[in-house]
């Protein structure tokens, strides 16, 4: 009996140390997995900011930014990875990188849940992006209303898959939520929306390009 007390002290101080290990590693390895999604995230962005130089050359009539924050005010905003603005309205982007770079397939079913499938075998539920989406438009509506005094103003999110090998699969009872294309198509896609009528003129892009560097101080702006 006495052996069993001496021993009690140590065999709790192992356990203890035992579990440390454990949960250390386990942290460790959830921090490694995360610094994983937000490079593939990155590259994703990178990704899309590529195929929108054509926007950003010097006879364009486009403004593109990039990881800009925009809300009402300095305190309630959101975080947009690629924002827009031309004569035909302004386009607030969501860039996802699902599949990052071998691909797979996103299954959309009737609930609107989404299932990706990823070539390795392995499948998930992801969240739905539509969300996120209508968000970013709720704080952009709030920037253009209180900020630049604007309403009503014309604006359109879209979804941008940037890994290409990705597919998508509606259910038929699937409703399009939102606009989702893949980067590659994003900028026709732009210079043709609405037919290209144009909605906004110079003066007031100008004055709405304004206001956007001036919430975001270092903003990364692809100025004509």
């Amino acid at each position: 009996m006495n052996t069993i007390l001496l021993l009690s002290p140590i065999i709790l101080v192992l356990a203890a140390a035992i579990y440390f290990i454990w949960a250390f590693n386990v942290r460790r390895k959830k921090q490694g997995i995360q610094k994983e999604i937000i490079k593939s995230g990155d590259r994703g962005e990178r990704k899309v900011q590529s195929v929108l130089r054509k926007l950003e050359k010097s006879d364009s009539r486009y403004q593109v930014y990039h990881n800009v924050k925009l809300g009402p005010d300095s305190v309630h905003t959101n975080e947009y990875d690629t924002l827009i603005v031309g004569p035909n309205g302004i386009f607030h982007i969501e860039t996802k990188n699902y599949g990052g770079e071998r691909g797979g397939i996103i299954d959309i079913d009737s609930n609107n849940n989404w299932i990706l499938h990823k070539k390795s075998g392995y499948s998930k539920i992801i969240t739905n992006p539509a969300g996120q989406v209508d968000s970013h438009e709720y704080r952009l509506q709030g920037f253009l209303s209180r900020v630049v005094g604007i309403r009503n103003m014309p604006t359109h999110g879209i979804l941008v898959l940037s890994c290409d090998n990705i597919n998508l699969r509606y259910n038929k009872k699937a409703k399009h939520e939102i606009t989702i294309l893949n980067r590659h198509e994003l900028v026709d896609y732009i210079k043709t929306y609405n037919r290209g009528k144009i909605v906004l003129y110079p003066r007031t892009i100008k004055k709405i390009c304004k206001k956007i560097e001036a919430m975001n101080s270092t903003v990364k702006v692809k100025a004509n």
